[in-house]
């Protein structure tokens, strides 16, 4: 069966023992081991007792197949549930855990947990885990622009720190590609305000934040952005080559959505008589003083309903990269392209 939303939230602090095994996977590697370790931490407390916890390998499985049931058989030394976790496996490990499914129907004794990657959508693995009713499928997929100003905050909050509406505003922006890149970079933060808490001052401004946290979530994505904005396709096609050795197909179209929707906003206000500058001082974050030129120029070069079509066909973009993920280094270099011939087109 699939676990989602609050079910799953539930089930990560307290995996039901109608449920033998649960299956992991997604592109977000950080988040599928922060899932795997949430589980065997609500089984085995904070502590790995070494009687309750066994660790294999997909390889392992390979050689041995009979081992993985025969752990997950096994009966705690000083009692208690036990906890299977199993790391680098793929499709070829189906028959292996099919097996194991038909033997081991629930975890009232021990709890299997899989740490599979990025398996795609068509996996036989998956099909496995969703169709069991006694097993449990947990996609991992990169954190959604509007989870990650919650996800920043209370991160923030269980070190004691506030953070402003405006640095949560960036942070939202620059993070998000792994989870574990993001818990990690709030890490830092977190590091960093240590000796203004001494002072009593408790609340991280945009200037921390900016000081503080670089993007995560693609390298040269201004680059990229504005070769998008400005029409420049020769540029673009470096831009797109340079941020996918570095990053991921969602993330780039994020961020151009993210871009777009500053030119929006600007240009709305201009609409109603602003001025550019005074348009542009209202954008929080404010924009990279480098950057400030070619956004100026976009500005002019954009009208509000040409940013309002690429925005829905940026929704599309992302939309199919997800729906067809084996697809999705085409479909994003092609709806870029697209998105950039559109600059300066009434």
């Amino acid at each position: 069966m699939k676990l989602d939303k609050q079910p799953l939230e539930k089930f990560l602090k307290d995996p039901a023992q109608n449920v033998a095994a649960a299956l992991v996977f997604g592109p977000d590697e950080g988040m599928v081991h922060e899932r795997v370790m949430a589980m065997s931490r609500a089984v085995l407390g904070d502590g790995d007792d070494p009687f309750r916890l066994t660790e294999l390998t997909g390889d392992e499985i390979k050689a041995d197949p009979a081992r993985l049931i025969d752990e997950a058989r096994a009966i705690a030394m000083m009692g208690g549930r036990r906890v299977v976790r199993v790391t680098r496996v793929s499709d070829t490990h189906e028959p292996a855990f099919a097996a194991l499914l038909a033997d081991h129907k629930d975890s009232a004794q021990c709890l299997v947990v899989i740490e599979a990657g990025d398996i795609g959508g068509k996996s036989s693995l998956k099909r496995l885990f969703e169709n069991a009713p006694h097993a449990a499928a947990i996609a991992c997929y990169r954190d959604e622009a509007a989870a990650l100003p919650a996800l920043i905050t209370q991160h923030l909050k269980a070190a004691g720190i506030e953070i402003d509406r405006d640095a949560v505003a960036y942070l939202a922006a620059n993070l998000g590609g792994d989870r574990g890149i993001t818990r990690a970079e709030l890490d830092k933060l977190v590091l960093y305000m240590g000796p203004m808490l001494q002072d009593g001052e408790k609340r991280v401004s945009l200037e921390d934040a900016m000081a503080n946290v670089g993007d995560q979530s693609a390298i040269g994505q201004d680059d990229l952005c504005t070769a998008i904005g400005l029409g420049d396709l020769k540029g673009l096609e470096r831009q797109i080559e340079r941020n996918l050795a570095e990053s991921n197909e969602i993330s780039l179209i994020r961020a151009v959505s993210r871009h777009f929707m500053k030119l929006h906003q600007v240009t709305a206000r201009m609409a109603r008589g602003e001025q550019l500058e005074a348009a542009m001082a209202g954008l929080r974050p404010p924009v990279f003083w480098k950057a400030v030129d070619g956004f100026k120029a976009q500005c002019r070069r954009w009208p509000a309903e040409t940013i309002g079509q690429a925005l829905l066909r940026l929704t599309e973009i992302e939309a199919e990269a997800m729906r067809q993920h084996q697809f999705a280094d085409t479909l994003t270099r092609r709806g870029l392209m697209e998105i950039a011939a559109m600059a300066g087109k009434r």
